[in-house]
């Protein structure tokens, strides 16, 4: 990658005029022209944990003050390969991690972490960090905005977990480099999303609607990685929303995503090392797993849809997975590119309507509406506002802390009126400058960015990249990935402001901008030239005051001991029936550590108890309660000001001490015999504040 200053107008023009004869060459080559070396390859794999503190923190995605962790479900994972070319130096880092969102202060230090046990052989232009971006896990790792009134207090502890849990799984899958095949195959995903903003995306011109089957992309590209003749993992890209899990969970989840991916490995376990399964993100910002558009799930609970949502997702892989055939052969490239959205000037080969400019961030009212076919938001708010409201105006003043939207920030946004003006703010609340990058793997194409792109604004790109790169064949839109920038709609479905318009960020050019990047950069890609890019973003590590994670001591309590247990599991349970037992315990943030583990089932085996289930597993459930009450508190910003809209939360004595209550639902194939319930907690004590582990039983019961 080359770092130079902004492109010159002569500069641009001779990167538009090559993509334009490129994309000739392209149609040449579909009818004869040499196809790409075969090149040999090294593949790695690599997964560590990267679950987030279980109790008491605002979980990212659906921006509810009341939607505060308490407990695990499914454990979050950081899913890595490495693909390296078997006789250069080149290679690409591709991981799929279980977060919200990645953002580009975690991505820079995760760099840092293999630089200084790897060197340079992993950088900004071939490592790619994406998100599958479920709504059921905890934030408090964002850096953007911390230390504001907009923002949420930042814990050291839970960012420094997520980079090491990262990094790791970089370099477990460097570490384990062999010959490798890669087999390629795409077909469909039946019954796992619907086009939530339906309205919006008919804006879209009818004459290129009616190139496409349906209205959402039910399409999943799936790699499968073979070592010796044995599988090793699989790497699938679909594009579905991961909030099948509602805002009134509070259970740690990696959603259907998360799902398909734990039951694939479970299903692929061998001796010779982990098999390591990745669902990745696409191009899902308009994709909702839930099929009825009424708020409702697919299944009778919304445990139940998770797990329909991600079986349909795993058949899914399943069948390609058995099929794939093609082999990938090509040699491996990559450019990236730092490009300034605040006031990007976007050419009339993109816009159709002459040269435009994007502006700095902003949000639009119908932002705050959230979308309503998954669960909406702020009742003062619907989508598809277009007009200013003077009580929203005034309200806005008063509560927010940004500086007012200026006249010319509102005419670069037009239609949108402008609840927030982020992008006004010094530093800016929201990254202004994006990392962009494409990157190929023989016939395969990556579109690499931070923005949840909406159905249509996906299938602009993949056309445009398939154009510039001659040989290429398929494309997948890498989303969520280094940097997190809210969404990108059309210009067309932008018009309409409904909530995905309303969360575009930079204006109605926004997806022309990134469209014409992509471009670009697949064009300097096919021609093997450096890619000009602005400057980096402003580095905003360490500029925020982390907040405590761990309390001082947890009070004992009244009347019991820790590890005592609360309520006892019943002395006979049956197949396909529910075991419960709750224990006291201390707060489970005390000596966080990502793959700390609180919860087990175990059966006995002669005079011996083997563990046969744990939190993480899908059929327990951990969950904790403090003071008889389930925690729905958080500690406000450094700045101690409540966000906009939101009243500060009560807060209840940090030391109190909590329940466990560990649910396990009996799987129906389960082995008869005798089994008991298992808390693995910690405690600090008032007298040395130390922190203190335990193990605490339920009797035994019997499984009949």
């Amino acid at each position: 990658m080359q770092l130079a200053r902004s492109p010159s107008r002569a500069s641009l023009f001779s990167r538009r005029f090559a993509f334009l004869v490129l994309a000739v060459l392209g149609a040449w080559n579909s009818s004869g022209m040499a196809e790409e070396p075969k090149t040999g390859y090294l593949v790695g794999r690599g997964i560590a944990n990267i679950t987030g503190p279980c109790v008491g923190m605002k979980m990212l995605g659906y921006v509810r003050p009341d939607q505060i962790t308490a407990g695990i479900h499914l454990r979050q994972w950081s899913r890595a390969f490495v693909v390296a070319e078997a006789n250069s130096e080149r290679r690409l880092a591709i991981v799929t991690t279980d977060l919200q969102s990645v953002t580009h202060s975690l991505f820079l230090s995760v760099l840092d972490k293999l630089r200084a046990s790897l060197g340079d052989a992993y950088r900004i232009d071939n490592v790619v960090i994406a998100a599958t971006h479920t709504h059921a896990v905890p934030g408090g790792y964002w850096q953007y905005g911390a230390d504001s009134a907009l923002g949420s207090p930042f814990y050291q502890e839970h960012y420094d977990a997520l980079v090491s849990g990262i990094a790791a799984s970089i370099m477990a899958a460097h570490r384990d480099l062999r010959p490798a095949r890669i087999l390629v195959a795409e077909g469909p995903v039946e019954g796992v999303g619907a086009q939530r903003s339906a309205t919006a995306y008919l804006q879209n011109p009818e004459q290129e609607r009616s190139r496409y089957a349906g209205d959402v992309d039910t399409q999943m590209m799936l790699l499968k990685f073979e070592v010796d003749g044995q599988p090793i993992g699989i790497l699938n890209w679909h594009a579905v929303h991961p909030t099948s899990m509602t805002f009134h969970n509070h259970l740690i989840s990696g959603d259907n995503k998360g799902y398909a991916a734990y039951e694939f490995e479970r299903a692929h376990k061998s001796a010779a090392g982990p098999f390591v399964a990745a669902f990745a993100q696409s191009n899902g910002g308009d994709v909702t797993p839930n099929l009825s558009l009424d708020r409702r799930r697919a299944g009778r609970n919304e445990f139940r849809s998770t797990r329909i949502i991600g079986e349909r997702q795993a058949a899914a892989a399943r069948r390609l997975y058995d099929s794939a055939s093609e082999e990938i052969l090509g040699r491996i490239a990559y450019r990236q590119s730092y490009v300034d959205f605040s006031k990007l000037t976007v050419s009339d080969a993109f816009t159709h309507s002459g040269p435009q400019q994007t502006g700095p961030a902003a949000y639009g009212y119908s932002f705050a509406a959230g979308s309503t076919e998954d669960g909406g938001g702020q009742p003062l708010f619907k989508e598809g506002m277009l007009r200013r409201d003077p009580v929203i105006e005034t309200l806005a003043k008063v509560l927010s802390p940004l500086p007012p939207a200026s006249e010319e920030l509102r005419r670069m946004h037009k239609p949108k009126p402008i609840l927030l003006a982020l992008g006004a703010a010094d530093p800016p609340v929201l990254p202004q400058i994006l990392p962009l990058g494409v990157a190929r793997i023989g016939q395969l194409a990556l579109v690499i960015g931070p923005g949840e792109f909406t159905t249509m604004s996906g299938r602009r790109f993949r056309e445009s990249v398939r154009q510039a790169l001659p040989g290429v064949k398929y494309v997948a839109i890498a989303g969520y990935a280094n940097d997190y920038a809210g969404y990108v709609a059309t210009r067309e479905e932008y018009e309409v402001q409904h909530y995905e318009g309303a969360a575009t960020l930079y204006g109605p050019w926004t997806q022309a901008a990134y469209q014409q990047e992509f471009a670009s950069l697949a064009a300097d890609l096919a021609s093997d030239r450096p890619s000009d890019s602005d400057h980096p973003p402003r580095d905003v590590r360490g500029t925020v005051r982390p907040t405590p994670l761990e309390t001082t001591f947890d009070r004992a309590p009244s009347g019991a001991n820790f590890a005592d247990v609360v309520q006892d599991v019943e002395t006979v349970c049956d197949r396909g029936g529910r075991a419960t037992a709750s224990f006291w315990t201390g707060n489970p943030n005390n000596g966080y550590r990502a793959d700390r583990r609180f919860a087990f089932v175990q059966r006995q085996d002669g005079d011996r108890w083997k563990d046969v289930a744990g939190d993480g597993d899908w059929e327990i459930k951990c969950r904790f309660v403090q003071n008889g009450a389930a925690p729905i508190v958080e500690a406000k910003p450094a700045s101690g000001v409540a966000p906009l809209g939101k009243a500060p939360l009560a807060r209840v004595d940090a030391q109190s001490p909590y329940q466990t209550t560990i649910e396990w639902e009996i799987p129906d194939d389960a082995q008869p015999g005798t089994y008991r319930i298992v808390h693995r907690g910690t405690y600090k004590t008032e007298a040395d504040r130390r922190l203190h582990e335990f193990e605490a039983h339920s009797r035994s019961f019997q499984v009949q």
